[in-house]
Order: structure tokens, then sequence, then C-alpha cells
């Protein structure tokens, strides 16, 4: 019976102790796992988790994406601009219009500019261009291109950097398209021009300053307002005033 109870009270003891090092051996299985995950995930065995650029197709407000100063800079409009959000680009985080600013013609205004001028053109209040951030998919610039030789569109270096133009004929004018894939960001930014502006040079500055301006600042969700790259880039040579 003595014998008994002895070999109970060694068992009481030896199994906690046995308990204590099973845990820790689990637990330095699990570090070592861990260590040989990374270790691959290094090496490019395991391939690594990417998100889009934005996720779960969340929305960007226009204030956020669009720096106007900069558009407004770019493009030589002597009046401020006003941006407004489109709703017919379903598939965009942004899609954002940039309108022309000043005092709206009054009809014999407009009638007497048709008649000199035989167009309208871009009037006060009308949309200059519209600059569209499509960042719910993992893009590839490579892809990108591919895909663009795939829909016959033209290959366009002219604003330094690749973008994919189409054509687009609006009564007796061609008027351009861009997409491109934007670097900065991941995103497909495609830029074109209002109802009224057939100024090709005019959207493709539209483009230029849609590339330099929007970052991954401009697209980051539920962020404050923050100054766009050319902003921080203007703002430089003062700072070294300083």
């Amino acid at each position: 019976m003595r014998a008994s109870i002895s070999l109970v009270v060694c068992l009481a003891a030896i199994v906690p102790a046995c308990t204590k090092g099973a845990n820790e051996g689990a637990e330095q299985a699990r570090k070592e796992a861990e260590a040989e995950l990374k270790a691959k995930a290094a090496s490019g065995e395991v391939p690594k988790k990417i998100s889009p650029p934005v996720p779960g197709q969340a929305k960007i407000p226009c204030a956020q994406l669009i720096d106007v100063a900069a558009f407004q800079t770019a493009l030589g409009e002597p009046e401020p601009l006003s941006v407004s959000e489109r709703k017919d680009e379903a598939e965009a985080a942004a899609s954002c219009s940039l309108n022309r600013g000043g005092k709206p013609l009054s009809a014999s205004e407009q009638a007497a500019k048709l008649k000199k001028e035989g167009r309208l053109g871009v009037l006060a209040g009308d949309e200059l261009c519209n600059v569209s951030a499509f960042c719910w998919t993992i893009e590839d610039p490579a892809r990108f291109k591919a895909k663009c030789a795939e829909m016959k569109r033209a290959d366009d270096e002219t604003m330094g950097t690749y973008a994919c133009r189409q054509t687009v004929a609006q009564g007796v004018d061609d008027v351009y398209v861009y997409r491109f894939f934007d670097a900065d960001t991941k995103c497909i930014l495609q830029v074109r021009g209002g109802a009224s502006n057939v100024d090709n040079e005019s959207i493709r500055k539209c483009a230029m300053t849609a590339r330099d301006s929007i970052g991954p600042a401009q697209i980051a969700v539920g962020a404050a307002t923050p100054p766009s790259p050319a902003a921080k880039d203007e703002a430089k040579p003062e700072e070294k005033k300083e």
C-alpha cells in the first residue's frame, strides 16, 4: 500500500514536468517552422501574398486623388478649376473630372462665339479632362502592354513613359484616350478629354499631370487629403532657400 502511494506521488510529480516539456517542444517547433517559412519566402520558394493597391473595392474621394493646382498650372488655365466625380466608371476606385473655371457665357455670347470661331469649344463649367484610377486588381506592366496590342491600340511614348493610346472619333475630330500602368501606385490610370475638348495636347498634359501628381498617399484608403508628389517637388526649392 505504501509502495502504491509512493508511485502515485512520483507520477504526480512527473506529469507536470512532461507537460511543460511538451509545450516547450511545441513552441520550439513553431518557431523553427516560422523561421523556415520566412527563409523559403525570401528565396522565392513560397509565393508572397500580394494585395491590390486599393483593397475591397474601396472608393477614393476626388478631393484626395486630384491636386487641382497642379492641373491648373499644367493646363495654363487662368481661372481655378473645379473637380467633380463621375459615376460612369463602375470599376474605378475614383473617376474625377476637372472642369474649366470662369464665368459661364450667356446665350447671346455663345451665339457670337459660335459665329466667330465655328465651334464653342470648352466653356466655363465644361469638363476639360477626366482621370480614372483602376486600383482594385493586381496589374503587371508587361501584361498591360501585351493587352494593349491585343486590343489593337497604339503604343505611345510621348509622355516620356509608356501609355496605351486609344483614338476615339468625336465628330470630325480624332481624340486620344490615354491608359497607363502607374509605377508609383500600381494602378491603371485612364485620362480622356471632356465631351467638348478635342485638343489632344491638352489631354496629354492631363495624363502627364495625373502620372506625376498621383502617388501612394493619394490612393490610401481613409487618408486625409495629402500633398501630391508634384506639390512636394515644387516645395523643395523653397525649403532649400530657407
